[in-house]
């Protein structure tokens, strides 16, 4: 039976509870964006997107590193996915190899989020744009992948070349420099260069694709261990490291060529406008977000 004063409150705890779902969705909502299948050139909802990929082993959900709305679609379709399965990982690329024992310490509890970030190196917008994830996984009891190569590392690479780290303990195995089609967008990306600068542009190439390696090998690895279950890995990183299914996608897919992979893109801008020839292209379904 209940009694009089729980009667009084339950009221109460249901208006927060609403309140608090309310302000949940209106965080990713109130920012306007929209959800388009690539495939059918189509808007559809968030929920049939989340639905569609929750069979996958790896979703690439590729962002804009500045974007509020963009940040928010991502925590938002990976608390969704793991509504769906609890057996989530996610993977980040906004920490290194090297500071993943920290972070391991950091989501046991062991040591306090001061140390932990003390030690973890984190991206300037972390606590904006980052944290609200890690702290959700940290409470769920997720494992977050640190997945991405050390930075001094990836600055020798473009430098003086992928030799200098090769057998590193946090470089991968091997660097795949021969996706011409990546390596042409890349080119697009830097401006262009004349041909007394091919050598140089070779080097930032390749400091690139050590990245790409590197988060590739982190997946794959983290699959390994879990095998023989199969996990989903949710992995943020920059759309350019994602899109079209290159870069990153493409290098693990060449380590797992068995693994069910798709790609989320993000473009920001107007939101009403048609969807363009690379926005389509980008990946299997892409986020419209408003420009920042």
């Amino acid at each position: 039976m209940v009694s009089p004063a729980l009667r009084l409150l339950l009221p109460l705890a249901a208006a927060a509870l609403l309140t608090a779902l309310s302000a949940c969705q209106a965080g990713v909502r109130g920012g306007r964006y929209t959800v388009h299948d690539t495939a059918g050139a189509r808007r559809i909802e968030l929920a049939e997107m989340v639905d569609r990929l929750a069979d996958h082993d790896v979703v690439f959900l590729g962002e804009e590193h500045d974007n509020d709305v963009g940040h928010r679609l991502q925590l938002w379709t990976t608390r969704m996915l793991h509504a769906r399965r609890h057996d989530l990982v996610l993977s980040l690329e906004q920490f290194e190899a090297d500071v993943q024992e920290s972070l391991d310490l950091y989501l046991a509890g062991t040591i306090d989020e001061e140390t932990f970030l003390a030690s973890a190196r984190p991206w300037g917008n972390y606590d904006e744009h980052y944290r609200p994830a890690v702290e959700w996984a940290k409470k769920r009891g997720l494992p977050v992948l640190a997945a991405n190569i050390p930075r001094p590392l990836a600055r020798t690479v473009s430098r003086r070349g992928y030799d200098d780290v090769a057998g590193e303990r946090f470089a991968p195995w091997g660097l795949h420099v021969d996706e011409a089609a990546y390596r042409e967008l890349f080119a697009q990306a830097m401006g262009g260069h004349g041909a007394l600068e091919d050598a140089q542009l070779d080097l930032w190439f390749a400091a690139q694709c050590v990245k790409d390696d590197m988060m590739a090998e982190s997946i794959a690895c983290a699959l390994e261990r879990a095998a023989p279950a199969r996990p989903l890995v949710v992995h943020w990183c920059g759309k350019f490291h994602s899109d079209r299914g290159l870069g990153t996608v493409s290098r693990l897919l060449r380590r797992r060529p068995g693994l069910k992979v798709a790609v989320v893109s993000m473009s920001s801008g107007r939101i009403s406008r048609p969807l363009d020839a690379d926005e389509l292209a980008a990946g299997d379904f892409l986020w419209r977000v408003p420009a920042q």
